[in-house]
């Protein structure tokens, strides 16, 4: 597979059943790890209402990598107003997935730069990820970009 065969570029609406079947792979995965994320009996309606919001939010996007016509990743975020702090508005990573066989190739950081340089110019300055923190994977990927903690959100089930 060539990297360039890949087209990374905004969701459409005829790529929503796709790209949410990638987002459920993910939400499942989460699953895995942890308890306290486990999926919700409505998650494929949830999953396409959120995907569908995308389209029409100015505070969320999604994009996708598009290989030969076939969805094989996709990469969410929505900008937060952060009005204690400077910069004031931040893009927070909430969801990235890859096909397995899409991974380890750059793939990710490509995906992720793209939609840092859609969000970038709406006033965005700085880049946050959520992701469970049991996922060693997802751990790794950010470190390995530079990134490090800078909040702990702790929990447990009522």
């Amino acid at each position: 597979m060539m990297m360039e065969e890949i087209k990374i570029r905004d969701l459409k609406k005829e790529d929503i059943r796709d790209a949410s079947n990638l987002v459920m792979r993910l939400k499942k995965f989460n699953s895995e790890h942890d308890p306290l994320f486990s999926v919700s009996p409505d998650l494929e309606k949830n999953v396409l209402e959120y995907l569908e919001s995308a389209i029409k939010l100015e505070t969320r996007d999604v994009l996708v990598a598009d290989f030969k016509g076939k969805i094989v990743g996709a990469v969410m975020g929505e900008i937060l107003d952060r009005p204690f702090y400077q910069p004031e508005k931040e893009l927070r990573i909430t969801e990235i997935y890859l096909l397995p066989e899409f991974r380890k190739g750059g793939l990710g950081k490509k995906m992720l730069d793209a939609l840092v340089a859609k969000e970038g110019k709406k006033g965005c300055n700085i880049i946050t990820v959520e992701f469970p923190s049991e996922n060693l994977l997802a751990h790794k990927f950010y470190t390995g970009l530079g990134m490090r903690s800078i909040l702990s959100i702790y929990g447990k089930k009522l």
